[in-house]
């Protein structure tokens, strides 16, 4: 049990910038207010959103320093009194576009989180797949299902297929009878093809839009997913057919686009996009349906949290296939270490 005073490991930002503002530092464990829980972190996750954060990309809506981490899985340390249906000890995760955001996050030993917010881990799925899923799943979810309204019949094209909301999208959309088109990097063909992508095109050359359509029958898709920063929003919206949905679910390097207004009203298409929390009993399938393997949890690594910042270099200069996990020293100290474990001196 943590006792207040006590100290912590936590990473903390005091300013954006590079990887370099992410420093090892000791805190003072978090007491939880009204409402809040406080979690033993057994594991956290690089999601994209902290990069941007940390970048200065997307706004930090608290005073620095700061913690980052969007995701979180572990266990419950205390509880305050008025909060109901929750014991000290019970496995949860948390994910919410808050976490990481408004309040600080999962690089950390502890987490102070709403508890309106935790969704129960089945006992079958451990921490680290909960985590290498969670803000991946929850996003590619609300985009697909919630804002995109994923019917069987659709046919979806999946823009950044091979990214973290990509690589859920497409077992997504595959588990719910949904034809899915993966555009991405050639080198990740066959993994996409292994979690559900029916047909894989490589992002390159200027004809993607016109392969959609030979991969369609000409028909266009009925859903694009545009889920990477660098895309041409005018060559998705020219991937769909009639009433397609073209929804946007992450931050565009560029935050403005040139659009042909004609097309979207001969087409009757729409443009959506997608931030914000998915509801709590959605996370909960969620992870019930990744405890009974109808999805595959990625993991490219696991790295010790005294390690954020060389995470947040690797993601930055060479993007794996699936998430880098981040898992509190002093848990992998009395666990089997990584073959990358360093210690803090």
């Amino acid at each position: 049990m943590a006792l207040s005073g006590e100290s912590m490991r936590a990473i903390i930002m005091e300013n954006i910038g590079g990887p370099r503002v992410l420093k090892v530092t000791r805190i003072r464990i978090p007491t939880p207010g009204p409402g809040q829980a406080l979690i033993k972190v057994h594991a956290a996750s690089v999601n994209p959103c902290d990069l941007h954060l940390r970048s200065g990309r997307l706004i930090i809506r608290k005073p620095m320093p700061h913690i980052l981490g969007a995701d979180v899985a572990g266990e419950i340390e205390s509880i305050a009194d008025d909060v109901r249906g929750w014991e000290t000890g019970a496995r949860v995760a948390v994910c919410t576009e808050a976490l990481g955001r408004e309040i600080n996050g999962g690089y950390a030993e502890y987490c102070v989180v709403p508890a309106d917010h935790l969704i129960p881990l089945p006992d079958a799925l451990d921490y680290q797949s909960a985590v290498a899923a969670g803000a991946s799943f929850a996003d590619a979810h609300l985009a697909l299902v919630t804002n995109g309204k994923l019917k069987k019949a659709d046919m979806v094209v999946i823009r950044g297929a091979a990214g973290d909301v990509g690589v859920a999208a497409v077992q997504i959309a595959s588990a719910r009878g949904a034809k899915v088109i993966a555009i991405s990097e050639g080198e990740f063909a066959a993994r996409l093809q292994e979690i559900g992508a029916n047909v894989v095109l490589e992002d390159a050359g200027d004809d993607l839009a016109r392969q959609v359509k030979v991969a369609t029958a000409e028909r266009g898709a009925s859903l694009v997913l545009h889920c990477s920063d660098e895309l041409n929003l005018e060559e998705s919206l020219d991937m769909l057919g009639p009433g397609g949905r073209l929804v946007i679910a992450g931050p565009l390097r560029k935050s403005q686009a040139r659009l042909d207004a004609m097309n979207l009203y001969l087409k009757n298409l729409s443009i959506l996009g997608s931030y914000g929390s998915i509801k709590p009993k959605d996370g909960e399938t969620l992870l019930k349906n990744l405890a009974k393997g109808t999805y595959r949890p990625l993991v490219d690594q696991v790295m010790p949290l005294s390690q954020a910042r060389l995470a947040h270099r690797k993601i930055e200069k060479e993007p794996g296939f699936g998430k880098i996990v981040l898992v509190p020293d002093s848990i992998l100290e009395t666990a089997e270490k990584p073959a990358n474990w360093i210690p803090i001196e």
